[in-house]
């Protein structure tokens, strides 16, 4: 795989991470009850960490590392963002959002992962940083099904 294409690659990878990144931190927000607020602090906190360990991969290769969401994540915020003011965004919103979310990363990780000719070092990072993601987001689902 070129250089150039990995690079690419992964920098799709930091636009959609950062999303999350920034959703978590946006949840948190949102949510009065301090202890799930904690836990997507926490949750935003590592997806930060992993935009960061993807931008070092990219830096790794020789590439320009990206450290931007996607439109589309930032489009999705502002549709939060006035939801939440017309108070149509509580905490199970919030989680069934971020479910949602990570089940898009995972799909995106997974193909990145699969691309055959990705250097093993990069394929098992991105194998690590979904096994976390999928984990979290698991975490989620345990909260949201939780009786109030």
């Amino acid at each position: 795989m070129e250089r150039d294409r990995i690079v690419n690659l992964l920098n799709d990878l930091i636009h959609v991470v950062e999303d999350s990144h920034m959703e978590y931190q946006r949840g948190a927000e949102d949510c009065p009850d301090e202890d799930l607020k904690a836990l997507l602090n926490d949750m935003a906190a590592q997806r930060g960490a992993i935009v960061r360990d993807l931008q070092l991969q990219v830096a790794t290769i020789g590439g320009a590392p990206e450290a931007t969401g996607t439109m589309m994540g930032q489009a999705h915020r502002m549709v939060e963002q006035i939801r939440a003011a017309l108070g149509r965004r509580d905490c199970a919103a919030v989680l069934e959002e971020l479910i949602a979310q990570e089940d898009r990363i995972l799909e995106r990780l997974s193909e990145a992962g699969a691309a055959p000719e990705l250097p093993a070092e990069q394929r098992r990072v991105i194998e690590g940083h979904a096994a976390r993601i999928a984990a979290d987001r698991d975490r989620l689902r345990g909260r949201l099904r939780a009786p109030a």
